[in-house]
């Protein structure tokens, strides 16, 4: 027969069995703050949990190389958007000069001028139309500027300018000399060998006139304008047959070829004042 008595052996093992889940519970519950609320996990002490707040520092000097990059390009841009806008501005100031708008285009490179500050290019669109609104004495002082510390080859078109210059001033010797720098400077010069040979004819230079004209003729493809300047040659220098034949193949009317006759006519009034039997 069991007794019912529970000896003091068997009462610690059966305290031990139910203390024990009690145990690990409280081991596993998070320990609560006074105010009821769980403290938050210290990342340096939880394992195999990141601390995603911070960067290495070669996780800094990637991101500062990256961001001077984006700033970089973003200046690129800038400077790039900047010089298609100053070419627009340029290219149209040349059309207004091309289509005898030289006042115009003098107001254009004025706001050029405001916003970028004048450059080679602008102060040279700025000498042509100065000069093609007959202010000669301004237009020769900002073509000679442009003259000093640039090579050859860019000063052709700044020697054209001012042979221009005195053309209009009716200065033919001075006219030949700048033009002929300026073919020296730039030889592929179509206006430039047509207006020197203009001069050499007008100063009743024959041989020079006819090479420099057909030099003009030739790398210009039959200009009508250059054409014209060889058959009044052809008519001043008694040279008729070719004079007709470019008149025909110009299809010139009756008033065309006498008004050509009479600037013919009337240089070779001035060669005989002259002196000049050429």
């Amino acid at each position: 027969m069991l007794s019912s008595r529970v000896t003091s052996g068997q009462f610690y093992r059966q305290f031990a069995m139910l203390a024990l889940p009690l145990i690990l519970l409280a081991c596993a519950t998070p320990q609560q703050a006074p105010n009821g609320q769980t403290p938050p996990a210290d990342p340096a002490t939880t394992p195999g949990v990141p601390n995603i707040s911070a960067t290495s520092p070669t996780q800094d000097a990637l991101i500062e190389a990256e961001r001077k990059e984006l700033d970089r390009e973003d200046e690129e841009t800038k400077k790039a958007r900047a010089e298609r806008e100053k070419n627009l501005h340029l290219k149209l100031v040349q059309t207004m000069i091309e289509q005898d708008n030289a006042y115009a285009a003098l107001a254009h490179l004025d706001a050029y001028d405001q916003k970028w500050g004048a450059d080679r290019q602008s102060k040279q669109l700025r000498a042509d139309s100065l000069r093609k609104t007959s202010q000669l004495d301004q237009a020769e002082l900002v073509y000679k500027s442009l003259l000093s510390g640039q090579g050859q080859q860019k000063n052709g078109p700044i020697w054209y300018g001012l042979g221009k210059v005195a053309i209009e001033r009716g200065d033919l010797k001075s006219a030949a000399v700048r033009l002929e720098k300026s073919v020296q400077a730039d030889p592929l010069n179509i206006n430039a060998y047509s207006d020197l040979g203009l001069v050499y004819l007008l100063e009743g230079q024959k041989e020079p006139a006819y090479n420099t004209l057909m030099k003009a003729n030739q790398l210009a493809s039959g200009d009508s304008k250059i054409m014209a300047n060889l058959a009044l040659w052809g008519l001043v220098f008694d040279d008729f047959n070719m004079a007709m034949d470019i008149a025909d193949r110009l299809q010139w009317s009756d008033n065309t070829r006498n008004q050509v006759m009479s600037q013919a006519n009337s240089i070779k009034r001035r060669f005989d004042a002259k002196g000049n039997t050429q």
